[in-house]
C-alpha cells in the first residue's frame, strides 16, 4: 500500500504579504517503488494531474528529485532566472530525441548514456547554477524514509533560491 511521504510545492511570493502562490505540487508516495506524482495548480485552485509518474533514484550519489520536477513542468521552469534557456533545452531534446523534459522525467527513464541524458544533465546543472526566483517547499510526513529525507534536503540545498522544509511533528523534529 502506498503512503504519502512528502509534498513538494513550487510557486512564488505574492507581491504584498507572505506565503506562496503555488503553481506546481508533487506528492511523493512510498510503498514498494517510491513515485512522485505531479500536478499543475490551476484556478480555483484545482490540481490538474501531470501525466505519468517519476521514480527518483534516492540511493544515487547525487539525486535530483526536486530539480527534475522543476525541469519537467513548464510552470515551474518559468520561475528560474534562466527559464527561457531551459525551455530551449527541452525543445531541443524533443526535436532530437522525441521527448521533452516532462516526458523524460514523468514517462521514461533517462539513465546515464541514454538518448537525451546529456540535455537533461545540462539542464539540471544550469537550473542549479542560476538563481531560482520562485519558492520551493517540501513537507515531510511520517512516511518519509531517512534516505528520502536526506536526498530531498540535499537537492534543496543546491537550488539557489528560497527553499524550506516542513517536518511533521510525528517525525520528532
Amino acid at each position: 500500500m502506498s503512503t504519502l511521504a512528502a509534498v513538494l510545492r513550487v510557486g512564488e511570493t505574492p507581491p504584498i504579504g507572505t506565503g506562496m502562490v503555488p503553481r506546481v505540487e508533487a506528492h511523493l508516495y512510498d510503498g514498494g517503488l517510491p513515485r512522485l506524482v505531479a500536478y499543475r495548480v490551476t484556478e480555483g485552485p484545482e490540481l490538474e494531474r501531470y501525466p505519468g509518474g517519476y521514480a527518483p533514484d534516492f540511493a544515487a550519489e547525487t539525486t535530483y528529485p526536486v530539480t527534475d520536477v522543476l525541469l519537467a513542468i513548464p510552470e515551474a521552469r518559468a520561475l528560474s532566472s534562466i527559464g527561457q534557456r531551459l525551455d530551449t533545452l527541452s525543445t531541443k531534446a524533443e526535436a532530437n530525441y522525441g521527448r521533452d523534459f516532462g516526458s523524460m522525467v514523468f514517462t521514461t527513464d533517462v539513465e546515464w548514456g541514454s538518448d537525451g541524458y546529456g540535455r537533461l544533465f545540462e539542464a539540471r546543472s544550469q537550473l542549479e547554477a542560476h538563481p531560482f526566483d520562485g519558492q520551493v517547499t517540501v513537507t515531510l510526513t511520517p512516511g518519509a524514509t531517512d534516505e528520502q529525507t536526506a536526498a530531498l534536503r540535499e537537492n534543496l540545498d543546491r537550488i539557489a533560491g528560497p527553499t524550506r522544509v516542513y517536518v511533521s511533528a510525528e517525525n520528532g523534529e
